[in-house]
């Protein structure tokens, strides 16, 4: 899950779950004043049940599985007590128009729940069973000389309007959640399609070398059988060519994998960059040693690869920065994150880095690595072939380990 995801889920909770607690205080205020006796108690504990029940729903409205639906029994216990809660305040003398706010919350739920026109149908028949529920009630009331609700006329419309208003914030902060889910499984499947573009091409280069060679291969598999008997010397010219074949399919077929998972520092610094924004991230890349040795390219593609997984495991990091230069006799690698935070156990007690050392030292190079306040960096250095010194290739005799101030991750 990206971090826009993460808080996306947040603040549509923080949204919903405010918005039952608020309206559940708003009601008890306003209708407490109003309805007296038991009476009131009995609305301002459904109230407060129905705030729970609420409460309760919220998890359903963000997830996209089959579970929830309008049928589930959280939702069916929140419509219940709000439906009564507000039929209690209906009942003459009529407890005023406050005590709807959990029925228009319950509505904006059951609306998130259904799909196409429903969810329309569902936002106009809350509506109309709080209009006409509340008209119905005045209209008793009257006729029943009971006491008019303390707000007035012009209060009442405020209270309606925000009633309304009520009703759609579950539908507002639902939709910004699907909007950022359905972006997710978008980034997911041009991510997959990649991949399958990818393993589409290499399978059809495989075919168009393998398909070549065994259809001849086949073809003087068959002549070298009909002239063994007659023709012995030919059969044996015809199989040597078939073993000089097999062996140029084998070499184009190892050419063809190797190309496969040979990728240059350049495109693994776009593809780690990439990686890191559609986790959140914001990452800035900059390459500038086009004289790179291939063999030191594909070190330095490791220690990409390594830097990225260090990000994204060991760090809450917003910003990172990746940057390959030659300075001088030597090239070097800089990857810096913010959001380290604290150093953990099991970052320092991992092999990764280790083996990537490993690796630098091979060739001559170091791996550094400073962790300060809530910045991590890593640096790899590694000298050109004019610098002096042991061959590339080189094994030395013990392998340092990466420095750092406070030790390393993975």
């Amino acid at each position: 899950m990206t971090a826009d995801l993460r808080a996306v889920r947040l603040s549509t909770a923080l949204s919903l779950g405010l918005g039952l607690l608020i309206g559940g205080v708003v009601q008890v205020l306003l209708g407490v004043g109003v309805a007296t006796g038991p009476r009131a108690v009995a609305l301002a504990v459904g109230t407060a049940a129905a705030v729970l029940a609420g409460l309760a729903t919220v998890p359903l409205l963000l997830r996209v599985h089959e579970d929830a639906t309008p049928r589930h029994p959280l939702v069916l216990v929140l419509l219940a007590l709000s439906g009564v809660v507000w039929a209690l305040a209906v009942a003459p003398p009529f407890a005023g128009w406050g005590w709807a706010f959990t029925l228009a919350m319950a509505g904006g739920v059951l609306g998130c729940l259904v799909r196409g026109w429903w969810r329309a149908a569902v936002i106009l028949g809350c509506w109309a069973v709080i209009g006409l529920g509340g008209l119905a009630g005045v209209q008793a009331s009257s006729r029943a000389a009971a006491v008019p609700s303390r707000a007035g006329a012009g209060g009442d419309a405020v209270v309606i309007g925000t009633l309304a208003l009520y009703t759609l914030l579950p539908l507002s902060a639902v939709w910004m959640l699907q909007v950022v889910l359905r972006l997710e499984h978008a980034r997911r499947l041009a991510a997959d399609l990649a991949v399958t573009r990818e393993r589409l091409r290499f399978a059809a280069d495989l075919h168009d070398i393998q398909g070549h060679h065994l259809q001849v291969i086949a073809l003087k598999s068959e002549l070298a059988e009909r002239l063994l008997p007659g023709q012995p010397e030919r059969a044996g010219r015809e199989l040597a060519e078939i073993r000089r074949i097999a062996q140029v399919a084998l070499d184009d077929t190892r050419a063809v994998v190797n190309d496969y998972r040979t990728v240059t520092v350049a495109a693994e610094a776009r593809n780690a960059a990439a990686v890191l924004r559609s986790a959140g991230i914001r990452c800035a890349a900059r390459v500038e040693a086009a004289d790179l040795p291939v063999a030191l390219g594909a070190i330095f593609a490791v220690a990409i690869r390594e830097a990225v997984t260090n990000v994204l495991r060991h760090s809450r990091a917003t910003e990172a920065t990746m940057e390959l230069v030659r300075v001088a006799a030597e090239y070097r690698l800089t990857v810096t994150n913010d959001g380290a935070g604290v150093a953990r156990a099991e970052a320092r007690d991992g092999t990764g880095l280790v083996g990537l050392a490993q690796r630098v030292a091979a060739q001559r190079g170091t791996v550094e690595t400073t962790h300060e306040d809530d910045t991590f960096v890593l640096i790899v250095r590694v000298p050109t072939a004019d610098a002096g010194g042991p061959g590339p290739g080189a094994v030395p005799d013990e392998p340092a380990p990466p420095a750092g101030r406070r030790g390393m991750r993975r």
